[in-house]
């Protein structure tokens, strides 16, 4: 019995995250920060290779805007 709690708690500890990771993404990214329309103008752009550093709408860094737009993020 004992045993039997440890692994249901074990596997309420590893699901429970992964659900909220699932629920939250969409093709990697934060599916309220994915801009399809973004990611379709900018997905064949050459950005230049200045990185001041850009904050994206999913708390990620990027070099730059333009690179965060070729991911579909926007940045904040």
């Amino acid at each position: 019995m004992k045993r039997t709690k440890l692994i249901a708690a074990l596997l309420l500890s590893i699901s429970v995250p992964a659900i909220t990771f699932i629920a939250c993404t969409k093709n990697g990214t934060h599916s309220s920060c994915f801009d399809k329309k973004l990611y379709e103008a900018y997905k064949d752009r050459f950005c230049t290779a200045d990185c001041p550093g850009v904050i994206g709408c999913d708390g990620k860094t990027y070099c730059n805007a333009c690179e965060a737009a070729r991911q579909g993020i926007r940045v904040k």
